[in-house]
């Protein structure tokens, strides 16, 4: 099942070792000196260093879910039972310049950019005993390490101050450097970390980054802030590896069978023992058992086409009586609906269903259905599939090993084609990008044809992203920068259907912007929150107000 290397122990052992050993000095920013001046000195400093500065890839929560899950949460596509990290806050608009997860975020990163600072300001101690290979090797883990933090505050917060070596208390206070200058920093440090990183690593170092990661990530990046020349450039380097092949089964690429497939170029490794997530509780049924916290929506269901390529409100395959029939697969994949069997349960959601059915080694059983008499089962009728593996349940779901894929093939075949659609260069390798990830064998939708206009395309590309990326932490972002946030984001979310309006036949429509529209809405379905957006701030996060306390350099985010 799950295959244990060597490297995944070191990396997160190291990591506990290396914190623990120095925690004031990793804890805080800014920084002050090193807490020895000797430290870096050899080979196996250097590999405990930079093994430690893979810690920024665990922006992890107190609940054990990676943020990266959590940030769909704050979008359109995914609800957040319980304001988990404040993710009701964002998509409420109920958020200030004091709320903890600003602030959390740009500490956590910063930290990680210290790390990483340190290694390649200290470095050069080690480098008469150790060969050039290893330590060209170890500078560019550390700078693949510092753009992936930069990348996450700059898509974030906007400007931030950009601090390339350690500091020292006056340095304290520095003003915020331009986005635009931060990218090429950006773009630099991948370009060395490309340059000398392996394509692969053996089994005792799996889990590191190569180079495809960082052309990935510097084609992601470049993408987000419409470098679009940088994005198609560095994509196609990944494509042209050969290296990585789309995984045939979507669905079962987010299960344990699915780990390390030939789709996946990073991901966060786990191991009993040492560092576990609870994605599958966060994500689960309550006869999981779960705690039905990050649960799909109304809006993330209806974006989903049908099998004919066509929106559910235009195409003649939609029956509103039978609503996941004829619909792209990657719906069933990604998203267990009523009437699903999972985890042996029949998952019934009709508030009558007090009881449902169980599959005890081939025998049917009805027992109480924990997915309507539970106070806290799911609020929309859904559960989330991708990472919510029934190989974890019931004992494994607060201790799951699965690792978490932070980047994928898919994306770089999207990433390709969108940018290249956006550079209006248009041609046989584009549709090809497109036609690989639709024509993905458990998935098998329509192909793009090369007859499309750019408009067309445009629109296919976003909806691939939509349906392909959903619940992988993409959402924000592509809201971000398609600046549609204030055309999908505001309005009432959808719960479940009110019981005397249950089976009546209702197909939205949609707006300009995919958001779907019902008629009656709140005669229809129970509403569980209300979202709002305000497009004179929202598209960035406001730099935490303690920050700006502490140095008054600082400039606050338009609106905040």
């Amino acid at each position: 099942m799950k295959r244990i290397t060597n490297n995944i122990i070191a990396v997160l052992i190291s990591v506990v070792i290396f914190t623990s050993c120095n925690k004031d000095f990793l804890d805080r920013f800014p920084l002050d000196s090193p807490s020895s001046s000797t430290f870096f000195s050899n080979e196996d400093e250097l590999l405990l260093a930079v093994n430690s500065a893979y810690r920024s890839l665990y922006w992890i929560s107190s609940h054990n879910v990676p943020y990266i899950m959590w940030l769909d949460g704050s979008t359109d596509i995914t609800w957040t039972r319980g304001n988990y990290v404040n993710m009701l806050d964002l998509q409420g608009g109920q958020v200030t310049t004091e709320t903890n997860l600003f602030y959390d975020t740009w500490e956590f990163y910063y930290n990680g950019i210290m790390r990483c600072n340190n290694i390649l300001e200290n470095m050069h101690r080690a480098q008469e005993v150790v060969s050039e290979d290893f330590y060209n090797r170890i500078e560019a883990e550390a700078r693949f390490l510092r753009a992936w933090n930069y990348g996450f505050l700059v898509s974030l917060y906007g400007d931030v101050p950009l601090v390339t070596t350690m500091l020292q208390l006056e340095d304290a206070q520095m003003p915020r450097t331009a986005k635009e200058n931060i990218l090429r920093f950006i773009f630099d440090d991948l370009d060395f970390a490309a340059a000398h990183l392996p394509l692969t690593w053996s089994n005792t170092d799996e889990g590191r980054a190569t180079r495809g990661a960082a052309l990935t990530y510097k084609a992601r990046i470049a993408l987000y802030h419409g470098e679009y020349e940088i994005a198609a450039a560095a994509a196609k380097e990944v494509i042209d590896f050969g290296q990585y092949t789309l995984y045939s089964n979507y669905g079962q690429l987010f299960k344990h069978v699915g780990s390390r497939s030939s789709e996946v170029i990073m991901d966060i490794p786990f191991l009993l023992g040492v560092q576990v997530h609870q994605i599958p509780r966060y994500l689960g049924t309550r006869s999981a058992p779960g705690y039905a916290v990050l649960v799909p929506t109304q809006t993330m269901i209806d974006i989903y086409r049908c099998t004919d390529g066509l929106r559910i409100d235009q195409s003649p395959l939609f029956d509103p009586q039978k609503p996941y029939e004829n619909r792209d697969p990657r719906l069933e994949q990604s998203i267990l609906r009523p009437g699903e069997w999972y985890n042996n349960f029949k998952f019934e959601t009709h508030p009558d269903s007090t009881t449902t059915l169980q599959n005890v080694g081939g025998t049917i059983n009805r027992v109480n259905n924990l997915e309507v008499t539970n106070q806290f089962a799911t609020f929309t009728g859904y559960h989330w599939k991708k990472y919510f593996d029934e190989a974890d349940l019931p004992g494994e779901v607060a201790r799951s090993q699965q690792n978490f894929i932070i980047m994928r093939y898919a994306e770089v075949l999207l990433t390709y084609a969108e940018a290249k659609i956006e550079l209006n260069e248009i041609d046989n390798s584009v549709i090809a990008a497109i036609n690989e990830v639709r024509g993905r064998p458990s998935v098998g939708m329509p192909a793009a044809q090369t007859n499309m206009t750019q408009t067309q395309l445009r629109d296919l590309i976003r909806y691939e992203r939509t349906v392909e990326l959903a619940q992988e932490g993409f959402r924000l972002f592509d809201l971000r920068r398609w600046r549609i946030a204030e055309h999908v984001m505001p309005g009432n979310m959808l719960g479940r259907r009110v019981k005397a309006r249950w089976y009546d036949s209702i197909i939205p429509s949609f707006n300009a912007y995919g958001k779907s529209v019902y008629p009656n809405e709140t005669a229809v379905f129970q509403v569980i929150s209300t979202n709002t957006f305000d497009a004179s701030k929202h598209y960035l996060w406001p730099i935490p107000q303690r920050e700006i306390d502490v140095n008054r350099e600082l400039e606050q985010n338009p609106g905040w």
